[in-house]
């Protein structure tokens, strides 16, 4: 079971979307967490809550359904058409091998918090992250610019208090940044990344990937708890070569996935809905993948 949460446009599907493309679609069930809001837009909109109110959402029908999944037990779940802010009916889901959970109340409670053996968390700068929510709002959902900028005006409130505070309960955070020039030159596809491990899980030697050839950096830091943190920073002005070789090694260490490398590592779509390539988000989902398959080996060396 694997949790990705973060705020409404911090790339949550698009991630998800890498990990799909690594351990293939007939193993993994993606659900996501917006198909159970309390709530639909017009009603939301009627009451004065944002979709970031942990009121809008049936915690109850979520937990259960995904307690379900984890059981080997198939689930009836509710529909959310963001195109038109409505429910559409339901959708029958058999439990497969992995399941990834994405959204914004992945760690809110703690039922929720057990329910996960990997949890990641995405937190782009905030300039960033404001650019790809009025890229996805307006293209895909039917807002303007105007009424995207006013929504997350509305929703910060919300934000700082009910999704943020979730950050500290993820195993794995992801940040994308503009890296140094970025303002002459913006190019969503050059972000660099930080990825930041918390304490739970034991630390791994990057020292392969370490070096100003790969531009992938390790440090290793201390948390706010006193946990030892392992902090990657990937370098978004990596050329191509290098990335590929990168993204060689660290396939090398999924030694249990028996997949050929998919071709769309990275991929994403930017605000004039053409396909780009982003090395450091594919690296990055490589290295969650990599921890993904670490602890599923570990939990079939546990089944009895």
């Amino acid at each position: 079971m694997i949790a990705v949460g973060g705020d409404s446009g911090t790339g949550k599907a698009t991630l998800c979307r890498g990990l799909n493309a690594i351990f293939g679609g007939e193993r993994i069930e993606t659900i996501g967490l917006d198909d159970y809001h309390s709530l639909d837009r017009a009603q939301r909109k009627a009451v004065g809550l944002t979709a970031l109110d942990p009121r809008a959402s049936n915690f109850a029908a979520m937990e259960e359904d995904l307690w379900a999944l984890r059981e080997g037990r198939a689930i009836d779940k509710p529909i959310y058409d963001h195109a038109n802010g409505t429910f559409t009916g339901t959708e029958h889901v058999e439990p497969k091998e992995i399941v990834i959970v994405q959204g914004l109340f992945p760690l809110y409670t703690r039922a929720l918090r057990s329910l996960f053996d990997v949890t990641v968390w995405l937190d782009p700068e905030a300039e960033i992250k404001a650019a790809w929510k009025i890229q996805r709002d307006t293209l895909q959902r039917g807002y303007s610019r105007s009424e995207v900028l006013s929504e997350l005006e509305k929703c910060r409130p919300d934000l700082e208090r009910y999704i943020a505070p979730q950050a500290k309960s993820a195993d794995l955070t992801v940040t994308f940044y503009r890296p140094a020039g970025y303002e002459t030159n913006p190019d969503l596809a050059k972000l660099s990344a930080r990825i930041r491990k918390g304490g739970r899980f034991r630390a791994l030697d990057y020292s392969e990937f370490e070096s100003s050839s790969t531009s992938i950096r390790q440090t290793n830091e201390t948390s706010d708890q006193g946990f030892p943190e392992t902090v990657i920073e990937l370098d978004g002005h990596i050329d191509g070569a290098t990335a590929l070789a990168v993204e060689d090694k660290i396939w090398s260490h999924l030694q249990t996935h028996d997949r050929g490398r998919p071709e769309n590592l990275g991929e994403f779509n930017d605000g004039d809905g053409n396909r780009k390539t982003s090395y450091s988000l594919a690296l990055a989902q490589l290295l969650i993948a990599r921890r993904v398959v670490l602890i599923e080996n570990e939990l079939l060396e546990m089944a009895p």
